[in-house]
Parts: structure tokens; C-alpha cells; sequence
């Protein structure tokens, strides 16, 4: 029997029920935001601050496809990938594939987070770090209940933003830089850079964990109008939540503009958090707010991804085979196998966790370009009321082109 639920009729009533948006929000901020922003302001300084900006707005057309497909189908985006062209299950294994290789890059998520205890606690070694925040994620996830994990992200994301908003009060904003950054332009030597911010600002293609969370939330609308009241409602919920990338996105971007490029530093190494955070010493306790604020983003961000693969991957597993119809037990042996690859990748000590960000994020911008047409393809296949509009057609298809044309251009 499908799972249903009535939808929120008015708008505080919507407003109470967000959670998805802001697991994703949480799942982004710890990666393209808090990592490859400040080294990209580094670099080239508010050149690149349009990129963000497009990317989100981009992905939150593709986050509301997202939406539409789940709510009035009352199954995941992963599901629905089996009514794709070709043999059965193929975009499924390719999806696991994919995420299977996320799980290196958030390996050097975890060492970032370790380099925040490190700096908060010197000498402290980073991986040890790493290790421990790995291993409190399946403390908290064990029972597989959605509605705690939700709660637990929240909390999290209520601490991060109370530090992030204290600093940057802290720091120079100089307007004309700013307004430059508005301008789309491709400085020299930027093309990676741009691709891996493309690729994880905003999420990258862990965005198609939105409509897990949504379907663990609402279930399937029974009937049109219940259909788009929930349309109405996850799109207040996915509007906050790009917002807060956005916002946060462009907190750190500042954040590296007055501190890193003002100092002709690029940090590549594991010090990447603590260098950031040591230049924010002239704010009061501005250090120290910046390294719990990383930690409780990097931690909250190996948490959803961690939840929202394994319920992801238990749920195709569950259609492969009757095997593994029993989704909690899936649900925690992919956790296992997932924590394991973070293990090695830990163990093995990676001295450049912002390198190995950079390189699965420029893989991620070449495959959520392509996922954009997928998702235009299977909105085909709803009911006409539930069909993206114009707008939001044209958003997916010009930010796919340009993600595919971006990763044509590095070939060059």
C-alpha cells in the first residue's frame, strides 16, 4: 500500500513541514561550498562569483523536476530510471557506479573536517579526526529512521549558520569587486576550477538524494490537487534551501577573497580549514567559530550523504533482486560498505583533500549535464498537469549544455 499523507494547506503549515531542502542544503554546504569556494576565491579572487550563482539556480530548476517526478509518481528518480531505453537496471548500476566514486571525494571531506579539529586542538592528527566523525555516522543513522536524521541535519545547519553569518558580518565586502563577479568570465587557467564548482556548489549528483527524502516524507499525492499543493510546498522547501547555498556559498567566497587572495595564498594541502580559519584571527574569536562552524559542515555533509546513498542504493537493491527486499538491512550494509571506501581513503592519508574534492567534482558537472536530460526525458512520461513548465525546461536544458560544454572546453 503507498504511503500518503495530506498536504499542507497554508503557508505556515508548509513552512513547518521543509526538512529535504535543507538535508540537501546540508550535504552541499560541506563540500563545494565551504571547500572549493574559498579556494577559488583564492584564486581568482569575486571573478568567479557568477558561477555559483548560475549553478544554483540551475540546480534548483533540476531540484524541483526532481520534485514533480517523485510526488506525482509516489517512487524516486531511481526508480523511474528504469523506464529509461537500453537493458534493465543499466542507469541504476551506472548511478551506483557514480556514487561509489563520490565516496573517495567525501573520504577527503572527512580529512578537511579532521584538519578543523586539528586546528582546534594542535597536533592533533587529522585522520584520527577523520576516523571519529566516521565513525559517529553510523551511530546516528543505525535505526534508519528518517524523521531523527532530518531533526539531527537541522541542528546541525542552525549551528553552521549562526557561525557563518557571525563572521561574515566581520569581514570587507568591497562592492565594485562584487558587482565585477556578476559578469561572466573565464580568467586563465580556470576551466578546472570552474568545473568543480559547477560540479559541487549546490550539491552535485547527490541533488537525486532530494527525491529520496522527499519520498521518505510525503509518499505519492493521490490526486491532482493534493498533487499540487505538495508541488506549492517543496517548492518553498527547495527555495530555502538553494538560498541558504547561495548565501552560504557567497559568505565563503568573501571569506577567501579577505583572507586568502589578500594574502596570495592557495591552500592545497590538509591545513586547507586551518589555514582559512588562522587568517580570520584578527576577528574576535573568529578562528574558533570558523573551525567548529567547518567541522559541523563537513560532519553534517558525510551524514546525508551517507544516509541518503544507502537509502538510495537499499531501494534499488531492493528491485534487483527479492534478496534484498528487507531495505533497513540494505540500508546498513551499504553504510558499511560506503564507510569502509571513506576508511581507506582516510588511512591512506591523501595529503590534498581540496585536489581530491576538485577532481570527483569536475566528474560530477560532466554527469549531472547529462542527467539534466534525463530528467527532461521522464518528465515526459507524467501526467500533463505534473509536467515541468517552459521556464523550467528552458533553465535545465541551457545549465546541462553548459555543464557539458564547460568539461568540452577542459578538453581542449
Amino acid at each position: 500500500m503507498e504511503k500518503t499523507r495530506n498536504a499542507p494547506v497554508t503557508f505556515g503549515a508548509k513552512l513547518k513541514f521543509m526538512g529535504p531542502g535543507v538535508v540537501l542544503a546540508a550535504l552541499a554546504i560541506g563540500s563545494g561550498e565551504l571547500i572549493l569556494t574559498p579556494r577559488s576565491a583564492a584564486q581568482f579572487g569575486f571573478a568567479l562569483l557568477w558561477v555559483p550563482i548560475l549553478t544554483i539556480i540551475y540546480k534548483a530548476a533540476f531540484s524541483e523536476g526532481l520534485a514533480r517526478l517523485t510526488i506525482a509518481s509516489g517512487g524516486d528518480v531511481f526508480a523511474a530510471f528504469d523506464s529509461l531505453p537500453g537493458p534493465r537496471h543499466w542507469a541504476q548500476y551506472f548511478i551506483i557506479v557514480v556514487f561509489s566514486l563520490d565516496m573517495i571525494g567525501y573520504g577527503g571531506i572527512a580529512l578537511a573536517g579532521g584538519s578543523d579539529l586539528a586546528g582546534l586542538l594542535p597536533g592533533f592528527d587529522i585522520r584520527i579526526g577523520a576516523l571519529l566523525a566516521a565513525v559517529l555516522v553510523p551511530v546516528l543513522l543505525y535505526t534508519g529512521s528518517y524523521p531523527f536524521f532530518e531533526k539531527v541535519v537541522i541542528a546541525m545547519c542552525a549551528v553552521l549558520l549562526a557561525g557563518v553569518i557571525y563572521t561574515l558580518f566581520q569581514i570587507p565586502l568591497p562592492g565594485g569587486q562584487i558587482a565585477r563577479g556578476l559578469v561572466p568570465s573565464i580568467p586563465a587557467d580556470s576551466v578546472s576550477t570552474i568545473m568543480g564548482l559547477m560540479g559541487w556548489v549546490g550539491a552535485g549528483t547527490t541533488t537525486l538524494l532530494y527525491s529520496t527524502w522527499i519520498n521518505e516524507k510525503i509518499g505519492k499525492a493521490r490526486d491532482e490537487r493534493e498533487y499540487r499543493r505538495w508541488l506549492s510546498t517543496m517548492r518553498i522547501d527547495c527555495a530555502v534551501s538553494y538560498a541558504l547555498m547561495l548565501g552560504i556559498s557567497f559568505a565563503f567566497l568573501a571569506m577567501g577573497v579577505a583572507t586568502l587572495h589578500a594574502q596570495g595564498v592557495v591552500p592545497e594541502k590538509q591545513q586547507i580549514m586551518s589555514t582559512l580559519s588562522g587568517m580570520l584571527d584578527s576577528i574576535p574569536r573568529g578562528r574558533e567559530t570558523f573551525l567548529v562552524v567547518g567541522f559541523f559542515a563537513m560532519f553534517s555533509t558525510v551524514v546525508s550523504c551517507m544516509d541518503g546513498k544507502s537509502r538510495a542504493i537499499a531501494s534499488m537493491l531492493a528491485g534487483f533482486s527479492p534478496r534484498f527486499s528487507n531495505k533497513l538491512r540494505g540500508y546498513r550494509m551499504v553504510m558499511a560498505a560506503y564507510l569502509s571506501v571513506m576508511a581507506v581513503t582516510i588511512l591512506l592519508g591523501d595529503r590534498q583533500p581540496a585536489q581530491v574534492i576538485n577532481t570527483i567534482a569536475s566528474m560530477n558537472a560532466v554527469v549531472f549535464g547529462l542527467l539534466g536530460f534525463v530528467l527532461l526525458y521522464l518528465d515526459r512520461k507524467l501526467p500533463a498537469y505534473a509536467r515541468s513548465g517552459l521556464i523550467s525546461k528552458c533553465l535545465i536544458l541551457t545549465g546541462s549544455t553548459a555543464f557539458l560544454g564547460v568539461a568540452f572546453l577542459k578538453l581542449l
